[in-house]
């Protein structure tokens, strides 16, 4: 735990091996990624688990977050998660119906745009969950 007034407050990672059964690609030539039905119910638990344990960890609420950046593997583990929180869509900073998952530079990539876009204050309170095949989670809380 860090400095709370600016920079990375928290972080953590998670893994679980016993779950990547629940995405998977298959071999040449139809290597597509398959997802299974619980996979959407998992990663959203999972994201729902990553920005609990880093406010509660760091003595705050939903409340205290002014934007959640999430890793959008699919929209709708998001919608998901929107129906499961009080946190309003208007915060949840996201590019994934512009330009699709880009896998692990999908958070610095919605930053960068809204940063440009003069969206964010200094002493913004950021919060990044992210799940991801293999099977894994964790968020980062920060401040600019």
């Amino acid at each position: 735990t860090g400095d709370k007034n600016f920079g990375i407050i928290d972080s953590f990672l998670q893994d679980d091996g016993d779950l990547s059964g629940i995405i998977v690609t298959g071999p040449p030539p139809t290597s597509y990624v398959k997802s299974y039905p619980e996979l959407v119910s998992k990663a959203a638990d999972l994201t729902l688990k990553s920005m609990d344990l880093l406010l509660e960890k760091n003595g705050l609420t939903i409340d205290d977050v002014d934007w959640v950046v999430p890793h959008p593997g699919t929209d709708v583990v998001v919608q998901d998660v929107l129906k499961r929180t009080k946190f309003p869509r208007e915060k949840i900073l996201m590019n994934f119906e512009r330009v699709g998952n880009t896998s692990a530079a999908s958070i610095p990539i919605v930053l960068s745009e809204y940063y440009y876009k003069g969206k964010f204050k200094k002493g913004d309170l950021f919060l990044t969950p992210a799940v991801g095949g293999g099977f894994y989670w964790g968020g980062l809380l920060f401040r600019l």
